[in-house]
């Protein structure tokens, strides 16, 4: 076995020149696939955060309502009935609508503005600066610091407008990412519904469950079911999964991505096989010279397979290593690249067997070596 690797690394690192440069191919596609997923993964992140952020089990929404970014109005009645019922431990409401914000230039910008409830469910997770119960102060938002710039705020204090009403700047969030060219900018229900003149008095977007404890989310979600009109129940992950599938499938771009993903493996299964094919023919004699001494075809394909995992192993480590340098670069701009433990596995796995099959015109070349036509031929 020993030997069989020494052999393997001897012949597939002979032409240093064409090893370095297909690690180095290698290494690229197989950053390229990794950063495609890591946007898809960065992406549901972020269009789902707000749902799972919320820490609510449950959520009443609109019928038909596609991802969270697109509720409607229904009546704050609801409310009243998900607090009632004998499964839910509290509930509360959040507003969700589009608006204009004007900077102080007067240059005006698109936002999601989000109206939270006296406890501040569905508001910011993190803040830079501020305290998130700042927005029940009067004419107060919340923004968050990767989108001052384009909001037109420097600091704690500065006024803008939303829908001709003065706002201040009371807190900075940080890490409240949109999916969309417009902010989550955060105040409280009250002072939503008077920005948002389209949304009635007794109107709100959502309602956000918690379950008793002993109580399954799912069986809170049924209760609410039988119990409440005119509007659909759904769990916090199920709402998550809904506004994930309307971002990445309906508008296509996780189609687009996970394309690009399968062109990056591709390409790199391309590159794996014309290496190993060059690497075989180059050591047609070695190869003979083994098969003449008694090595068996299953040894000689072994060392063909071992060459496949040096350079799926070499690419992918230096994949990796470009990778979490753009992750790391990445985490507090606006589009991140994020992975899991999970997904990166996966994604060596996959690399490393496309490597492995890639392997199998070289292997067919070895399979078909006749010792007696290769020195023949030589002669």
């Amino acid at each position: 076995m020993n030997s069989s690797w020494r052999l393997a690394i001897k012949m597939v690192a002979f032409r240093r020149v064409r090893f370095s440069v297909a690690c180095s191919a290698l290494g690229f596609l197989f950053f390229l696939s990794a950063a495609q997923i890591g946007l898809l993964v960065g992406w549901i992140d972020t269009v789902t955060a707000i749902v799972v952020r919320a820490g609510g089990d449950v959520w009443v929404v609109a019928h038909k309502t596609p991802a969270f970014d697109y509720g409607t109005a229904i009546p704050e009645q609801r409310l009243d009935e998900v607090r009632s019922s004998p499964n839910s431990e509290w509930a509360e409401p959040l507003f969700m609508g589009w608006m204009f914000l004007q900077r102080t230039d007067g240059r005006r910008v698109n936002i999601e503005l989000i109206g939270v409830g006296d406890a501040c469910v569905g508001g910011p997770w993190r803040m830079a600066a501020g305290n998130v119960d700042c927005v029940h102060e009067p004419r107060s938002i919340i923004v968050d610091e990767l989108y001052q710039q384009q909001l037109g705020i420097e600091r704690i204090g500065d006024e803008i407008e939303i829908a001709g009403r003065r706002a201040v700047v009371r807190g900075i969030s940080q890490d409240v990412r949109t999916l969309t060219a417009a902010p989550f900018c955060f105040c409280s229900l009250k002072e939503a519904r008077q920005y948002d003149l389209r949304y009635r008095s007794d109107e709100i977007t959502y309602v956000i469950a918690k379950a008793k404890l002993g109580v399954d989310p799912e069986d809170l979600r049924d209760s609410l079911r039988s119990e409440l009109s005119g509007v659909e129940v759904l769990t916090a992950t199920e709402f998550a999964q809904r506004s994930a599938a309307y971002w990445m499938l309906e508008t296509g771009i996780g189609v687009t991505v996970i394309i690009t993903a399968v062109l990056g493996f591709s390409v790199g299964a391309l590159v794996t096989s014309q290496t190993l094919f060059g690497i075989t023919n180059d050591h047609l004699p070695n190869f003979a010279t083994l098969r003449a001494v008694g090595f068996s075809q299953a040894k000689l394909v072994g060392i063909v397979l071992t060459q496949s995992l040096i350079l799926g192993g070499l690419g992918t480590l230096v994949g990796s290593a470009l990778f979490f340098a753009a992750a790391h670069a990445s985490a507090r701009t606006p589009i991140p690249l994020e992975t899991t433990p999970l997904i990166f596995s996966c994604l060596v796995v996959t690399n490393l067997l496309v490597c492995v099959a890639s392997s199998l015109l070289a292997i067919r070349t070895v399979l078909r070596i006749d010792p007696v036509a290769v020195f023949g031929g030589q002669g």
